[in-house]
C-alpha cells in the first residue's frame, strides 16, 4: 500500500462527514483561545508558534460517538506542543495531510498520512506540528481499554495498557482501524441518527479498542499471545472452583474452605489457577466482587449509593482500599460511578 492518506483526499473541513460536528474553532487566528479551546478538548498545555511571523488559522470540529470522543484539527501554522502527560485517556492521532513529529515517552515518530501516533497516559508528550498538517484524532477513555483487556484475558492484570506510539496505517492494526473510522464517518454523513445510537456507538467502541488490543503493539501484547496458546479447557475443579466463588462472593470464602470445597489441595488450585488465568484464586475472587458492585452501582438502584455498606456486602471491609482497588479496577472513583449512572 503507497504512503498515501488512508482517508479519502477530500475529507477536510468542508466534508459532508464532517458538517454535522460540533465547530470549536473555525480559522480562528487568536492565540490564547486557541490554546484554551484545544486544552478544554484534550488537556492544558504551552503551545508556541514556530514562525512568529505567521498567524494561526486553526479549525477544531468535535463529535462524540458514544463514549468515544473524535476530532478534527488543523492549526493553519507550524506549532510545538507540550501538554506534558495526558491523563486517563489514549489519543490515536492520524494525519489526513501533512505530518509532524510526535514524542511520547522515550519514543519519536515521524508522523504522516501513513503513520499514525498512538499516546498513552502518563507519558510526557511533545509535538512539532508542520503548517500542512490535518488529523483526524480519536479520544479514548484508557478504563475502557483496560476493561476490555481484563475481558479478554480473563483476569486483570496489575498495569494499565500501553500502546506503543508508531501505528502503520497500511499494517494490518492500522487498515482495521481506519476501516472501522471511514464506516463512522461515511454512517454519519449519510445517516446522522447513526451516531445517536447507544447499541452502534457500543459496537464501534469495541471495534476500535479491540483492534488496538490485538492488532497494536502494547505492554500487554505477549499475555494476549498466551491466551491464545493456554488450553481453552481448564481442570474440572479449577471450573467448580470457579463456579463456587460465583455462587459466595458476598460470602467469606478462605483458600482452604474453597479447596476443601472442590475437592483438592490448596497448592494444586493455586497451582491450577495460575496457569489457568494467571491469577491467584483470591485474586479472581476480588474481581469477581469488583464487577459485582461496578454492576450494582450502574444499574442506577439507590440502595447502591451507601457505598460503605455496598462494599461490606461484598467482603470490602476496609473502604479506602476498596476505593483503590475500584479506582485500578475501572479508570474511576466509585462516586464517580454513581454521578454516571444517575446522568
Amino acid at each position: 500500500m503507497s504512503a498515501t492518506c488512508v482517508f479519502p483526499s477530500e475529507l477536510n473541513s468542508s466534508h459532508a462527514a464532517l458538517q454535522g460536528w460540533n465547530r470549536e474553532l473555525d480559522r480562528v487566528q487568536d492565540f490564547d483561545q486557541v490554546t484554551e479551546m484545544v486544552g478544554r478538548a484534550f488537556k492544558p498545555h504551552a503551545m508556541q508558534l514556530r514562525d512568529p511571523a505567521r498567524t494561526l488559522e486553526t479549525r477544531l470540529y468535535s463529535t462524540r460517538v458514544g463514549r468515544l470522543s473524535m476530532f478534527f484539527l488543523e492549526y493553519g501554522a507550524e506549532v510545538k506542543v507540550e501538554p506534558d502527560c495526558f491523563e486517563g485517556f489514549v489519543l490515536v492521532e492520524i494525519p489526513l495531510r501533512g505530518g509532524g513529529q510526535y514524542r511520547c515517552g522515550g519514543e519519536t515518530l515521524d508522523g504522516d498520512t501513513a503513520h499514525a501516533a498512538v499516546m498513552s497516559p502518563d507519558k510526557p508528550v511533545h509535538l512539532n506540528l508542520a503548517p500542512t498538517l490535518s488529523q483526524l484524532i480519536v479520544r479514548i477513555d484508557q478504563g475502557m481499554i483496560d476493561r476490555s483487556c481484563a475481558a479478554h484475558l480473563g483476569y486483570q492484570p496489575k498495569e494499565a495498557v500501553s500502546f506503543d506510539l508508531g501505528l502503520d496505517l497500511s499494517g494490518h492494526a492500522g487498515r482495521a482501524l481506519t476501516s472501522t473510522l471511514r464506516h463512522v464517518l461515511d454512517g454519519g454523513a449519510g445517516f446522522s441518527p447513526l451516531l445517536d445510537n447507544p447499541i452502534y456507538c457500543a459496537h464501534i467502541e469495541q471495534m476500535l479498542i479491540d483492534t488496538l488490543l490485538y492488532a497494536h503493539s502494547h505492554n500487554l501484547s505477549h499475555r494476549f499471545e498466551i491466551s491464545r496458546t493456554r488450553p481453552a479447557v481448564a481442570p474440572a475443579y479449577v471450573r467448580r472452583a470457579v463456579e463456587y466463588l460465583e455462587a459466595h462472593a458476598a460470602d467469606a470464602v478462605t483458600m482452604d474452605a474453597l479447596a476443601a470445597a472442590v475437592g483438592v489441595s490448596s497448592r494444586a488450585l493455586f497451582t491450577a489457577f495460575r496457569e489457568t488465568y494467571d491469577q491467584t484464586p483470591m485474586g479472581y475472587l476480588r474481581e469477581l466482587r469488583l464487577q459485582r458492585v461496578g454492576q450494582a452501582l450502574l444499574s442506577g438502584d439507590p440502595a447502591s449509593a451507601n457505598l460503605t455498606q455496598l462494599a461490606l456486602q461484598w467482603g470490602f471491609f476496609h473502604y479506602g482500599r476498596f476505593a483503590q482497588y475500584y479506582g485500578e479496577r475501572f479508570g474511576e472513583r466509585p462516586q464517580e460511578t454513581v454521578r454516571r449512572a444517575r446522568g
